[in-house]
């Protein structure tokens, strides 16, 4: 049973259920609509399956490379054997589709399947190449996955925009792409640092640890701004949920300690997870945020 506990990273796909359930929350908030508790358990079934196949995957495909640097996964330590880690990608798998069809069926709309598709190809690509190549493409690609996941939610409960242009990344597009956006740059900073890990390298050494920092500002700043008579303005609801997420960028042991001194690639790996849980405060911040602006 531990052996399963750790190579699905039980406790982290809370992370990606909230990411889902805030897409949906906050689209059925813009839109006056009534919150649905079986799309909502669909949902997080889907991001669940989704996420929990992604973790086995990644150890299956990491196995010789673990062995060789002793990684102590429960695939090298003996803690799961092979078989048993393959039965859980298919079951994981199998979940995440299995809810994401029924997704269309409830819905009668194919967009959350469609975006649910996409992740699952997202994952893939990651685990499969993107990991082993080029870190802006491993870490561009892992922020796609937190925003398709975000997206599930939104195509759940309001479907997939009929046009899809540059106009939605306008700041008076979408409030559900603003925070979509946002989960999009912090996913990469938390990427780039995991990358820095499996590579051996020292990030603040890095060039491109910096442009994480500012990857990750304007991430948070795109919930900020709002546009008022064709200017743009701070709405005052989500600017205090931009302070909120600036001020959790800044805390001790966060980025703006990772700009300091270079330290170890093992040093970051606490910071990485307790980012990923930080994606939680975000979320629920995103849903208060659409709840003050549609009050």
């Amino acid at each position: 049973m531990r052996g399963i506990y750790r190579i699905l990273r039980l406790p982290l796909f809370v992370t990606a259920v909230a990411d889902v359930t805030a897409g949906y929350t906050v689209a059925i908030l813009c839109r006056g609509l009534a919150f649905d508790w079986r799309l909502a358990a669909l949902l997080g079934g889907t991001s669940a399956g989704l996420y929990l196949f992604g973790m086995v995957q990644n150890d299956l495909v990491d196995i010789r490379r673990d062995r060789l640097l002793k990684v102590p996964r429960p695939l090298v330590t003996g803690e799961l054997g092979i078989g048993t880690a393959v039965i859980l990608l298919i079951l994981t798998g199998g979940l995440a589709a299995v809810c994401a069809v029924m997704l269309s069926v409830v819905t009668h709309r194919g967009g959350a399947l469609t975006l649910a598709i996409g992740t699952f190809a997202a994952i893939n690509l990651y685990n499969l190449a993107a990991k082993r190549g080029p870190p802006f493409v491993a870490t561009t690609l892992m922020g796609l996955c937190r925003f398709l996941n975000f997206g599930i939610g939104v195509a759940a409960a309001v479907g997939v925009p009929r046009h899809i242009g540059l106009d939605l990344l306008h700041p008076s597009g979408p409030l559900w792409m603003r925070h979509g956006l946002a989960l999009f740059f912090a996913a990469v900073v938390a990427a780039g640092y995991s990358i820095c890990v499996r590579r051996g390298a020292s990030v603040s050494t890095r060039p491109w640890s910096v442009a994480f920092v500012v990857a990750a500002a304007a991430g948070f700043g795109m919930i900020a701004i709002s546009v008022a008579a064709e200017s743009p303005a701070f709405a005052a609801p989500v600017a205090r949920v931009f302070a909120a997420l600036l001020l959790a960028g800044l805390w001790p042991g966060g980025l703006w300690s990772a700009a300091g001194p270079a330290r170890k690639p093992r040093q970051y790996e606490a910071f990485i997870e307790r980012m990923l849980y930080w994606l939680i405060a975000m979320d629920a911040a995103f849903v208060f945020d659409a709840w003050l602006m549609t009050r």
